[in-house]
């Protein structure tokens, strides 16, 4: 079995006025995670190296295929992209200047995602979906906390799923959790209709759990804002977290 290491890390926007964000700092992040280690999407068959990195966004903003998508078929890489279906418009005509104008606060409103569309249409995720280098995954139907008694847990982990296969026309493999938010009933759900429930957890995965069925995930904005190698003393912390969140079971 393999013991190799995987990092994955969890972005959301990559340009965005409001918080500095600049796409160019993202792109020469990710020139130095593909030059020093191989990317990976969950479940894939790993490469036999100590660690290898796996590159996750949320909500599916219109700056992944924007800034983010062009780089990934540049260098010839995947990344797994989290899409909250409620968000989703067909197609839009409104310019791209307009759309990456909502700040990150305000993305979810309903007057910004109608009006401006900041999040990616179905025609840009369809195009993407259909390449090599986008795996599309759920982030529920209304990017709702599952641990919330109020929400329609199947309507966030079934329908969504079935939402976006029908407008994907292509099996859709794995479900985001919004917020981390999870429980073991919640997860005893998700993997009846996926393959793995990914989470925030704040360490590294050794292989692909593939009892369990959980991802690890990192916030990876510290890293790319700052420029931040990925060096012995963030792997060793990371694997620290991850023997702690098993004992814990999440």
């Amino acid at each position: 079995m393999s013991k190799t290491r995987v990092i994955t890390l969890m972005f959301h926007r990559v340009n965005d006025k409001s918080l500095n964000f600049s796409p160019q700092l993202f792109a020469k992040y990710l020139s130095y995670l593909v030059s020093h280690f191989p990317i990976v999407t969950p479940g894939e068959k790993l490469p036999n190296v100590p660690l290898a990195i796996c590159l996750t966004f949320d909500d599916a903003y219109f700056d992944f295929y924007h800034d983010v998508y062009p780089l990934l078929m540049q260098h010839h890489i995947k990344a797994l992209l989290a899409v909250p279906v409620k968000y989703i418009v067909e197609k839009t005509s409104l310019t791209a200047e307009v759309r990456l104008s909502v700040p990150y606060a305000h993305n979810m409103e309903d007057a910004a995602y109608q009006a401006k569309v900041p999040f990616c249409t179905w025609e840009e995720l369809k195009e993407m979906a259909q390449s090599e280098h986008v795996v599309i995954a759920s982030h529920g139907y209304r990017h709702a906390n599952l641990k919330d008694k109020t929400t329609n847990i199947d309507q966030e982990i079934r329908y969504s799923k079935k939402y976006l296969e029908e407008k994907l026309n292509l099996p859709v493999a794995h479900f985001v959790y919004p917020f981390g938010r999870v429980t073991r009933s919640i997860h005893k759900k998700v993997c009846q209709n996926y393959d793995f429930g990914i989470r925030i957890g704040s360490a590294l995965n050794i292989a692909w759990d593939l009892n369990r069925r959980f991802v690890y995930r990192i916030n990876a904005d510290p890293l790319w804002l700052n420029q931040t190698e990925i060096g012995p003393k963030l792997i060793r912390q990371l694997t620290f977290k991850y023997w702690n969140n098993r004992i814990r079971f999440f």
